[in-house]
């Protein structure tokens, strides 16, 4: 069970920092209903710092505290995923095997529920508590659950897991019970690009939403691009050219040549001027978010987004599907509407499938020695 003694008083000023540092959640309004919910009305012209303070100094006990915390929380925080692929199949009796011992030398502050959700299907969930420094001090411990899935198939098993250090030590250790269940090192694969050059990263990201299978790309809204090491100090162009045609092209090169990262919102991104230069200056995608069509009925659209956790690395693939705009007889509803846990396991697997289907075939493509060059 979760250890309940790491609960800790919280003081006025704890209290303050919340209410003022969550300043989208935790609206005007927000507080002056908190205080009215108490009989207390406050004048809507007083200060967000005002309120604060004043909604602070009152007595909290742990229902108040916990709304609190509840209205300072993202409500469309949606984690992303990632997976590993094991080449071997591994039976439900081993992973329950497997959990059972994980489970009894979990630490005392962390609760593991396990289930068999289908003969195929095998469900670990992990309850724990999370500590973030950089938040103010009622904030640094929240409590997470780490919902890691086992699929199996015919000859492989795929581990799903949420994107984060936790997740990935929890699953490392899973892993390492199977390859003891085993007694061998089970191969495991991840989605890896750090040996792709820049175009084939580019090229990895392209083909990723153009190639699911049941769905057809309809637009591509954000894209995160990031400067090879090789490539951050790129030459100057058209020394011939002089006057203010120079200059400004003397001013696009020495501002390509500082920045690292760039992040591109909008519509049609792929076919941006802004992104084609960004392109031709040996920029490579490392981030996207993208919506594509099912291409059966009922042919709602689908957003997505895909990353890596170390974009210059290319290590550490994470994605996840935002959500749908259903479509009503044509038409498509304005707003993205989300989707359910259960709805979002159909559709990983899609992106895992075109992932892996991708990379290998770049590594091909890689290998495959050019055509058109000198004869030995």
């Amino acid at each position: 069970m979760p250890n309940e003694t790491l609960r800790y008083y919280a003081t006025d000023k704890e209290i303050f920092d919340v209410l003022a540092s969550s300043r989208q959640r935790v609206s005007e309004t927000a507080l002056l209903d908190m205080a009215r919910s108490r009989g207390i009305f406050y004048s809507p012209r007083d200060s967000r710092d005002t309120l604060a303070s004043n909604i602070s100094l009152l007595p909290h006990d742990h229902d108040s505290l916990k709304e609190i915390l509840g209205k300072s929380e993202n409500p469309n925080r949606a984690e992303k995923v990632t997976s590993i692929t094991l080449n071997a199949k591994i039976s439900p009796e081993t992973i329950k095997a497997v959990v059972k011992s994980f489970s009894e030398n979990a630490p005392s502050d962390e609760k593991v529920v396990a289930q068999s959700e289908s003969p195929d299907k095998y469900r670990v969930q992990v309850k724990y508590t999370e500590l973030d420094y950089a938040k103010t001090r009622l904030l640094q411990r929240r409590n997470r659950e780490a919902d890691i899935r086992f699929i199996i198939e015919d000859n492989k098993t795929t581990i799903r897991l949420p994107a984060n250090p936790k997740a990935r030590e929890i699953a490392a250790l899973l892993k390492s019970g199977l390859d003891a269940s085993q007694k061998t090192e089970i191969p495991a694969e991840t989605i890896d690009i750090s040996d792709l050059s820049a175009d084939e990263r580019t090229l990895f990201f392209t083909n990723l939403i153009s190639t699911m299978d049941g769905y057809e790309l309809r637009d591509v809204m954000n894209v995160k691009v990031q400067i090879g090491s090789a490539s951050k100090s790129p030459p100057l162009e058209d020394e011939e050219k002089n006057g203010e045609e120079h200059e400004d092209v003397a001013i696009t090169q020495t501002m390509l040549s500082v920045v690292e990262d760039v992040a591109l919102h909008g519509k049609a991104l792929l076919v941006s001027a802004e992104y084609q230069l960004l392109k031709d200056k040996g920029f490579f995608i490392t981030s996207i978010t993208w919506k594509a069509q099912q291409t059966k009925s009922p042919f709602n659209i689908v957003e997505y987004d895909a990353g890596f956790e170390e974009p210059e690395e290319g290590r550490g693939f994470r994605y996840n599907v935002r959500g749908l705009y259903r479509n009503r007889d044509g038409e498509f509803t304005k707003t993205i509407q989300a989707l359910s846990a259960a709805h979002k396991e159909e559709i990983f697997p899609i992106i895992e499938r075109t992932a892996l289907r991708v990379l290998v075939a770049l590594r091909k493509k890689a290998d495959v020695p050019q055509q058109g060059g000198e004869q030995q």
